[in-house]
């Protein structure tokens, strides 16, 4: 049965960009696919290294005895798998493990894959009693085995391991959370050695993204162009105006949708320009409108993102209502169409309180 949700304000609507075409054959991963027990494959990462397609697939399985207090998810991992298209992939009979300190870590999800210095990174995220921890592992060249490089502390989810240096020093993006005030901003630190981390700054506010005032978070790997550096990232606005409730009694009013920022190509940590309006908004029957099958609604949420057609297409890997992996493509040269260039409103992040008044 589909449940269509509450129409929204025609002053709160939001449209992929014109240029986004999406894959005909979407989804391209969903449980069918996985050779092993899973409900929902999404929020894939993607990289191509040596030859193949890679892709990192977060699996969940629900708890089909689930009452209050217990996990809704049964399991959580991250699939892998490889292909020579980069839409046909075969999935492992194993899903990832990631070793630290002679134990695999649980929960693992949400990965991107990078490739750096001729090594595949996996980035993610592990959910444990102690919360949410953010890492990043190194492949070992076969199988599903991962080895641990660096893990961060709660409560952080999307960090990403950059596939450059910047002025000598490895870079990652993170978006560190706090439950009781939003919203939610991207962040760099730099590291020698990819172990130890620091010299933490604000990459991109909140507040520098129009679609956007819950949160923002990295989306794939900055993917270098001739323009510099660019950011996939995904943007969540609130609405309880468009509250959806589902067949489990959940309630949801957040909307997931994809932008872009580029950023300079002398100094990845500068912005140059972003999008005034999303390039990819929940949309396709595959993405919104079936409350029974997706767990949630008005959600896309990009994890990787590949130069194809020699360097003048963007393919973006994106999970759809957290249920299906998917594609879209944009031509480069349109996607510049979409750029706006722009500053950061904040150089820093020192920003006192009382600047009442600034908004997007």
């Amino acid at each position: 049965m589909k449940n269509s949700p509450t129409p929204l304000p025609a002053s709160r609507e939001l449209h992929s960009s014109p240029f986004v075409r999406r894959y005909a054959g979407n989804p391209i991963l969903t449980a069918r696919d996985v050779p092993y027990a899973a409900d929902y494959v999404f929020n894939a990462g993607a990289a191509f290294y040596r030859g193949e397609y890679f892709i990192a697939p977060r699996i969940d399985c629900r708890n089909r005895n689930y009452h209050p207090g217990a996990p809704r998810m049964r399991s959580i991992c991250t699939g892998f798998g490889r292909g020579r298209d980069g839409i046909r992939f075969v999935i492992d009979p194993e899903p990832v493990r990631v070793h630290y300190r002679g134990e695999i870590l649980p929960w693992v999800c949400d990965a991107r894959l990078t490739v750096l210095e001729d090594e595949l990174y996996l980035s993610f995220c592990f959910e444990n009693r102690h919360s949410e921890r953010p890492g990043i592992a190194r492949w070992r060249g076969s199988g599903t085995d991962f080895d641990t490089v660096c893990l961060g502390v709660p409560q952080q989810r999307n960090m990403i391991l950059c596939p450059f240096k910047n002025d000598g020093l490895y870079m990652r993006l993170e978006r560190p959370s706090n439950q009781w005030q939003d919203p939610f901003h991207i962040w760099y630190s730099l590291s020698p050695d990819l172990r130890y981390w620091g010299d933490s700054e604000l990459l991109l506010g909140c507040e520098d993204v129009p679609f956007a005032d819950k949160k923002i978070g990295g989306g794939a790997p900055m993917v270098e162009i001739p323009q510099g550096y660019l950011l996939i990232f995904h943007a969540v606005d609130e609405d309880p105006a468009r509250t959806v409730v589902f067949p489990d009694g959940r309630k949801w009013c957040k909307r997931y949708t994809a932008g872009a920022a580029l950023f300079d190509r002398n100094d990845p940590t500068t912005l140059t320009a972003i999008t005034k309006k999303p390039l990819l908004v929940a949309e396709a029957p595959y993405e919104t409108g079936d409350l029974d099958r997706l767990w949630v609604e008005f959600t896309v949420f990009p994890c990787g993102a590949l130069l194809t057609g020699g360097g003048k297409n963007l393919r973006i890997y994106y999970g759809a209502g957290d249920c299906s992996t998917n594609i879209a493509d944009i031509a480069l040269d349109d996607l510049m169409k979409e750029l706006t260039p722009c500053s950061r409103k904040a150089e820093r992040a020192t920003i006192p309180f009382d600047l009442a008044g600034w908004k997007n």
